[in-house]
């Protein structure tokens, strides 16, 4: 039986331990994640929300967040999809 899942955005098969991005109505794929500079630039077109609240990020939870990453040695374009 299969059990994947597909991705929120594009419906594509989410294959088994491929990284994905949860979001709050589904799951989105590697390729349809947000990046890290979306946290910064584009805030404001991508809910971020915290998934057992779902309360909004802060400002400074996002900046928090992109510093860290970058800090990791991460890029800005680096999606925020990840394995679990």
């Amino acid at each position: 039986m299969d059990h994947r899942i597909s991705c929120l955005a594009c419906a594509n098969p989410i294959e088994d331990g491929a990284p994905t991005y949860p979001d709050m109505s589904g799951t989105l794929c590697a390729g349809c994640s947000p990046t890290f500079d979306m946290l910064i630039d584009a805030a404001e077109s991508f809910a971020f929300v915290h998934l057992d609240t779902g309360e909004p990020m802060s400002d400074a939870e996002r900046r928090a967040a992109y510093d860290a990453h970058i800090a990791a040695g991460g890029k800005p374009t680096d999606s925020m999809a990840e394995r679990d």
